[in-house]
């Protein structure tokens, strides 16, 4: 997002993408609407910033999540700021106000002078409740295929979860993914042992790829790992983050010697999940109350600040307890 013409094309992008996902005339104006809201505020207030567009289709239905992120002068007074008529730069100071109503999920975490993310989610079904996970998969700038990939597939008992990065980027890269998340999907009930092992094998026809795949026994409150190359990993509770063990090699090239890593968890515990796009430096510790928030919005704030914009980026987020708001 860099001048105006940013906006209509933002508002474009989002209304194709609720149009393939089967969102109604009504709602995919809707959609609109919040997009040039959302895409105004970051010209208006920021000049500058991004403007993120996550289709997500499974068997239980469609959504869709827009994510606007900025680094300007953020938002001193939130409340106020969600009323009708506040504006400080001069506007009818309905566009806050209009983004809230409108989403089926709208949420915004903002510092003062550390800029502000919006985060809005419709809903193709309104019945439909999604997993409180959240994820941002982005290709690299001028590509139109995501050479990462991630899978989740949580239940009351065992869930799993995968990122995975094919060798450099583009469509090659996004066919070694895709054929990742195939295996790993198949395969889902054995261990994460035998997940990697299968995933190299399926891997061999590829340009190879760096995979991580995580069980996590909810009874037990045990979460297993197994990875192979630059995904990082770790378990977030409180203010202490664990990193995860990896090994080095490529799925599809190299295989190593497969080691499985148990940590303990608790229902505090969340899953971070990071390709190699993402610097390894992220923290959720240095955001004041960002925790306690839905993990759509903590991944837009991660991939705002700890983007490399020069490949490929995913950020997977996933609480390993009850459901957060």
């Amino acid at each position: 997002m860099t001048d105006r013409s940013s906006v209509g094309e933002a508002r474009r992008i989002a209304m194709v993408a609720a149009q393939s996902l089967g969102f109604s005339e009504s709602r995919r104006s809707d959609i609109g609407i919040v997009a040039t809201e959302a895409a105004n505020n970051i010209i208006l207030h920021a000049r500058s910033g991004e403007f993120l567009i996550c289709p997500s289709q499974s068997k239980d239905g469609a959504y869709l999540d827009l994510l606007a992120l900025d680094h300007g002068p953020g938002i001193h007074n939130i409340p106020r700021a969600l009323e009708d008529g506040f504006s400080t730069v001069g506007t009818a100071g309905q566009g806050l106000g209009a983004i809230q109503r409108l989403s089926d999920d709208f949420s915004l975490y903002s510092l003062p002078d550390r800029g502000t993310v919006f985060w809005s989610r419709f809903r193709e079904t309104a019945s439909l409740d999604p997993r409180p996970y959240g994820a941002v998969s982005i290709p690299m700038k001028g590509e139109s295929a995501c050479g990462d990939a991630f899978l989740t597939l949580p239940s009351k008992s065992r869930s799993l979860y995968m990122v995975v990065d094919g060798l450099g980027h583009g469509q090659y890269a996004a066919e070694a993914a895709e054929e990742a998340v195939s295996t790993v999907r198949a395969y889902a009930e054995e261990s994460v042992t035998e997940i990697i092992t299968r995933t190299h094998d399926a891997l061999k026809k590829t340009r190879g790829a760096a995979m991580t795949v995580v069980s996590v026994d909810h009874e037990r409150q045990v979460l297993t790992c197994s990875g192979v190359g630059n995904i990082s990993s770790s378990i977030l509770g409180g203010t202490v983050s664990r990193n995860m063990v990896t090994q080095n090699g490529t799925l599809g090239a190299v295989l190593p010697h497969i080691h499985e890593y148990s940590y303990p968890v608790d229902d505090r515990s969340m899953l971070l999940m990071c390709s190699d796009g993402i610097t390894s430096k992220y923290t959720v510790s240095n955001y004041p109350g960002l925790q306690s928030r839905h993990p759509q919005l903590i991944t837009g704030v991660l991939y705002r600040d700890f983007s490399r914009h020069r490949d490929d980026a995913t950020v997977l987020l996933a609480p390993l307890g009850g459901d957060r708001g």
